[in-house]
């Protein structure tokens, strides 16, 4: 009983952020492509992706809630300004969760452009146009007016429920980004709109329509007194109607070897560790390894406010995937420069 009573509070206080199924991930600064589409390919490679799957409440009874998240992205020179280019990106993310099966799904395409303002500067402005669907499955569903005295009727035909199982709109997002690099440090920050459009969520006649989401980010990479290691501090603030949310914390990036600067024969490695706090909810511990580009990690979020009585402090398991590459242009350049 007590448990229930838990399930039930946790769907008091985040139902209307989880009606929205906007992703939440505890690695949101591997790829701020998925929070901002003004962050698409303004890292140094030229082009990678990066893949995400997360677990969450998978203690507490019934289907979990699942997240697939995917992100591509590719640097386009722009020929008309020196070291200005376009990024273009697809992502998409299926999110589903419940007996009911509620299942989003969002798909959109982001496009920047990012200027050079000077040497140690760049700013960039992105849109991105998209998909949004959710649809759930009636097949274990009962109604009230489905109720006969001894039991359900399950016939769909007989609910008396005039809803809808899916729906798809247009979701538009919006932002800024902005890059700074000082000795040898890197900085960002950005803000970025999503539903811009206020997507109808169209289950019925009279459904309501998405609240905006807005988002602030900040991240880092900061050399310390010792070259093998890196601090990556990072904050990020997003507010959807009455619903906020606030996660701070850092990562700490050690190099294990540099690899050789000239060949393929000894690969770069690192491993990145942190502990970051969402407010109100949960501490969550990070871990990952770089090798060649690769980089690949986990988190694990442990719950700290009254759910924890519900799910044991098991909050959710996220892992992920990310690779990077510079075009074969940029490779064959680089290496004649060395000679």
């Amino acid at each position: 009983m007590k448990k229930i009573v838990y399930i039930v509070l946790a769907v008091l206080t985040l139902g209307n952020a989880v009606a929205q199924q906007d992703i939440q991930s505890s690695n949101w600064y591997q790829s701020n492509t998925l929070l901002n589409p003004a962050a698409v390919a303004t890292e140094d490679p030229d082009f990678g992706f990066y893949t995400n799957c997360r677990f969450q409440y998978f203690t507490i009874g019934g289907q979990p809630m699942r997240t697939n998240t995917f992100a591509g992205e590719v640097k386009i020179p722009d020929q008309q300004g020196k070291n200005n280019h376009f990024g273009v990106g697809l992502n998409a993310y299926n999110h589903q969760t419940g007996d009911g099966r509620l299942m989003t799904t969002n798909i959109s395409i982001p496009v920047n452009y990012t200027m050079q303002i000077d040497k140690y500067n760049k700013f960039s402005v992105g849109l991105s146009p998209g998909f949004f669907m959710q649809g759930f499955s009636t097949a274990d569903q009962t109604w009230e007016s489905q109720w006969s005295g001894l039991g359900f009727n399950t016939d769909p035909a007989t609910s008396g429920e005039n809803l809808n199982n899916s729906y798809s709109a247009l979701d538009i997002a919006a932002g800024l980004y902005y890059q700074l690099e000082v000795d040898g440090s890197y900085f960002t920050g950005g803000f970025s709109a999503k539903h811009v459009t206020r997507p109808k969520i169209d289950f019925s006649f009279g459904g309501d329509r998405l609240y905006p989401l807005y988002t602030l980010h900040f991240g880092g990479d900061i050399e310390t007194i010792r070259d093998n290691l890196r601090v990556s501090p990072n904050v990020i603030y997003y507010q959807s109607g009455p619903n906020k949310s606030l996660v701070f914390g850092a990562s700490v990036d050690n190099l294990l070897d540099e690899g050789a600067r000239y060949t393929n024969l000894r690969k770069s490695k690192s491993l990145s560790y942190g502990v970051y706090y969402r407010w109100n909810d949960a501490i969550i511990a990070t871990f990952g390894m770089n090798i060649a580009g690769y980089r690949f990690g986990l988190s694990f979020d442990a719950t700290v406010s009254d759910l924890s009585d519900a799910n044991n402090s098991i909050g959710a398991l996220e892992v992920y995937f990310k690779s990077q590459f510079y075009s074969k242009t940029k490779k064959r350049s680089k290496i004649k420069n060395l000679k």
